[in-house]
């Protein structure tokens, strides 16, 4: 079976946070004086939101769901998915977007939580098709 790789959806409010994040401090170092140090900052800054904003996507490669957050793999057998769910939320997970695709796994020690697994692929059905090739028991 092919690698198949599904981008992570990516919400406005991602984008507002990025702009905030450089423009902060460069519009406040302008008032005390230091704006070389705050644009310098104000880059930095954005430069590693950018690094961690694009380091974060899913890819299905075989029996293994990768999920990469911060360009790092962490992979999970898809044999062991129960079941996956649509949902929307903010919690602090592999996801840009509240438009989440949530995954439970049939053993605890996958992920060694009860918690789901809570991404956000822009292509939530195709995601899902993709994952149901592999393990068609998911529901």
């Amino acid at each position: 079976m092919e690698k198949k790789v599904f981008r992570s959806r990516i919400d406005w409010w991602v984008w507002a946070c990025l702009a905030s994040v450089v423009l902060l401090p460069a519009s406040l170092s302008f008032i005390d004086g230091s704006w070389p140090a705050g644009i310098i900052m104000g880059i930095g800054f954005g430069v590693l939101f950018v690094f961690l904003l694009f380091g974060c996507w899913y890819e299905i490669d075989g029996d293994s769901l990768i999920v990469y957050q911060f360009f790092r793999p962490n992979p999970f057998p898809i044999v062991k998915i129960r079941e996956v769910k649509k949902t929307t939320g903010y919690l602090a997970t592999a996801g840009m977007s509240h438009l989440r695709v949530s995954i439970y796994f049939t053993d605890r020690s996958v992920l060694k939580s009860f918690a789901p697994l809570e991404i956000s692929p822009k292509d939530r059905d195709g995601f899902i098709a993709a994952l149901k090739k592999v393990n068609p028991d998911i529901k």
